[in-house]
């Protein structure tokens, strides 16, 4: 059968024929007799109205964008957010003008992720150059979650130096080009981010995160000295600080220094932090004391590894079993210092992040003005915009909840793999250290290590040195310092 021609006019960007006049007053006829009438209340019902009845999908924008006006003004600013994004998802070109607006209220709410996929696709909108600075950081946003790294880093472009979210605007593109892996296009970025943003005063999250970004760009770039640097500016009392422990001892690593990467995980092998998640640091010191054929240490470490993890292992496999509401529920309870079943392990890796901070205040804010709906549940705008409100709730409870449990099942699954290739790690430090023994046999000795020159240890006057003696003290934290032999024999030095 041969297809139909199918005419169609375009108007705002839709597929409908412009309205006349006479059309956009029949279909606002009854909101604005009621608003000269001062009926706010009536009116917004009659909007509702209007977006309710298929006659009228042409007004769809402009209607949803009136009703956000309405709602702002009744002191429900979700709920108006939630409007206006539906006012630019059905008509962006006619109520572009309001793309200001729905920002600011997002701001206020705590929501920018709401508009993140509105902007992506309507960044070229007439707006003003502010307002499109600000339209292009959350659009560069919403292509970074998506994978679409060239478009989001083209998008930051459009970022001005005077928008206030500059800073975490060149963090993004730093990140960006390191995924693009060009690190050493990521390096200007960032050390941007952190002077902008230490003239604005960002502290706290935000500078260390950035520092963090550096040192792993400097790290993928082969600069370890660099990268330890970097690593070494994150404070001591800081939530990243036991994480840049741990990152900065593979730099040390990568630079052949195994005493500075033993005194550096010696931080992660401490009971303080028994029951956090740092599997990697733990076989980075096995790896550490085999490179110097410390076989019978580098045993006791594997022994203590499996002794700590397997237990992590069914902790996280039946943390898993929750449901993302329970999970989001519980480290949102434990971000807000209240009693929580959640490992440590798993909380640990949320209770800094801007983005979990983000969706609970988020969320926090739609829960206040559900609240304040129920007080006008008699009018038909109210019970809407209650479900709105209520949807998206619920939208970022699912969402950041499935990313939590996402993150401990990567985690389990990743545990569950080194645990199994543990029991062929023993095996291996079992034959090396076997093979020390059945030389000795024959010779009746043990083979000499490499001869090392002996240094003096001096302290500075603000330091005191003894042996370690077995015991952990919380000042003594971050400050280990190792010096110990390698015994490796000449022909059996082993291989990075």
């Amino acid at each position: 059968m041969r297809a139909l021609p199918i005419l169609v006019a375009l108007w705002s960007g839709s597929a409908f024929a412009a309205p006349t006049m006479e059309e956009r007053n029949e279909a606002f006829e009854d909101a604005n007799t009621l608003a000269m009438d001062g009926n706010m209340a009536g009116s917004a019902d009659a909007v509702m109205a209007v977006i309710d009845n298929p006659e009228w999908d042409m007004f769809d924008g402009e209607a949803h964008a009136r009703l956000a006006t309405m709602l702002k003004n009744f002191d429900l600013p979700y709920a108006a957010l939630v409007a206006y994004t539906k006012a630019l998802e059905a008509d962006p070109e006619g109520v572009g003008s309001e793309a200001n607006k729905a920002v600011e209220l997002a701001d206020v709410v705590g929501d920018q992720a709401i508009l993140e996929p509105v902007f992506a696709n309507n960044l070229g909108l007439d707006v003003d150059d502010a307002t499109r600075s600000r339209m292009a950081y959350l659009a560069a946003r919403e292509n970074h979650r998506s994978g679409n790294l060239p478009t989001a880093a083209a998008m930051l472009k459009l970022v001005k130096p005077n928008d206030p979210y500059y800073p975490e605007a060149k963090a993004l593109e730093g990140v960006i080009l390191s995924l693009q892996d060009r690190h050493g296009d990521a390096l200007a970025p960032l050390q941007i981010a952190l002077a902008v943003g230490n003239r604005a005063k960002r502290e706290g999250i935000f500078k260390s995160v950035v520092n963090m970004n550096l040192a792993r760009a400097y790290y993928a770039a082969e600069n370890f000295a660099q990268a330890s640097y970097y690593w070494a500016q994150i404070e001591r009392g800081d939530a990243k600080w036991l994480d840049a422990q741990f990152e900065r001892a593979w730099a040390h690593f990568r630079l052949e220094d195994m005493n500075g990467t033993l005194g550096l995980l010696q931080n992660h092998v401490s009971p303080y932090f028994s029951d956090r998640y740092y599997p990697e640091a733990a076989m980075l010191r096995l790896y550490s004391l085999f490179l110097l054929c410390k076989f019978p240490e580098a045993s006791a470490q594997l022994e203590a590894f499996q002794a700590q993890y397997r237990p992590q292992q069914q902790e996280l496999m039946a943390t898993a079993s929750l449901s993302p509401a329970q999970l989001f529920d519980a480290v949102r309870r434990h971000i807000e210092g209240q009693a929580t079943d959640l490992p440590p392990m798993v909380s640990a890796a949320f209770e800094n992040e801007d983005r979990i901070r983000d969706s609970i205040v988020a969320v926090t804010s739609a829960e206040e003005e559900m609240g304040r709906l129920r007080n006008v549940s008699a009018n038909v705008f109210a019970q809407v915009a209650s479900e709105w409100v209520s949807a998206r709730r619920e939208t970022i409870i699912a969402n950041e909840g499935g990313r939590i449990l996402n993150r401990i099942q990567a985690m389990e699954a990743e545990l569950s793999e080194m645990l199994g290739n543990s029991d062929v790690t023993k095996l291996d430090l079992m034959q090396m250290e076997a093979r020390l023994y059945e030389r000795a046999s024959f010779t009746g000795k043990l083979p000499e290590s490499k001869r090392r020159v002996k240094r003096q240890v001096r302290a500075r006057v603000q330091e005191r040195l003894w042996d370690w003696q077995g015991e952990y003290w919380a000042d003594e934290i971050g400050y280990y310092k190792i010096d110990t032999k390698p015994e490796c024999p000449e022909n059996m030095t082993q291989g990075g």
